[in-house]
């Protein structure tokens, strides 16, 4: 069965990178603990989904042509090599993508142009619109990048789940009773449970997956 992932700023062969991945002791070692990871996970028959900053050299870009699937790039700010070099690795190349309800980008596009769909978007390495919960559509964003999802590529089925319950939170936070010290308690206490319940259920699906692995 073939399965489609998403995933962002893998930042492979960027020199400082420890600098704010600080939990890696070299470059060397990012790139192939990160590495190590998708290849556990996808298989030639999946299709992933690289939205953004993704190689900074050569030498990068020639590990993420070991991943064995298909892979899509949507370009982002970092991704400066040139466009035939990356046509050697990657399937497609795009500045943007919409896929079924959800736009791909690198950087959040503005609420305005989300145009009833969703984003799934990288570029936000302290957290985007989801993670601060400060825009109004806030639940209309999901953040790929590797920090918020353990340095993993994210199956779009948990993507989908993941938007469900956070589009229940903000629904029922606005209709919160008056108080705004009790609602935001229960905004951080709801969001806080929402986010254990879709780790728990990322878990078990990798367990599944890692299983059916071929």
């Amino acid at each position: 069965m073939s399965h489609v992932y998403v995933t962002s700023d893998w930042h492979f062969g960027h020199k400082e990178v420890t600098k704010f991945r600080t939990q890696f002791p070299n470059g060397n070692y990012h790139d192939d603990y990160i590495l190590g990871n998708a290849l556990a996970i996808l298989t030639k028959r999946d299709v992933l989904y690289c939205l953004g900053d993704m190689a900074f050299t050569m030498e990068g870009l020639a590990k993420i042509a070991e991943v064995p699937c298909r892979k899509i790039l949507v370009r982002g700010n970092h991704d400066t090599l040139s466009t035939a070099q990356y046509s050697e690795v990657f399937d497609e190349i795009e500045g943007s993508f919409r896929y079924k309800k959800y736009w791909f980008t690198h950087i959040p596009i503005h609420p305005s142009e989300l145009y009833q769909r969703k984003n799934i978007h990288g570029h936000c390495h302290r957290g985007g619109p989801a993670e601060s919960q400060a825009d109004p559509h806030w639940s209309s964003y999901f953040n790929a990048i590797l920090e918020f999802n353990d340095y993993l590529p994210v199956n779009m089925q948990q993507v989908g789940t993941i938007m469900q319950e956070r589009y229940k939170v903000e629904h029922n936070c606005k209709y919160k009773s008056p108080g705004a010290d009790n609602g935001q308690r229960d905004w951080v206490q709801e969001s806080s449970s929402y986010v254990q319940r879709a780790a728990s259920a990322y878990v078990e699906d990798r367990k599944v997956e890692s299983g059916d692995k071929q």
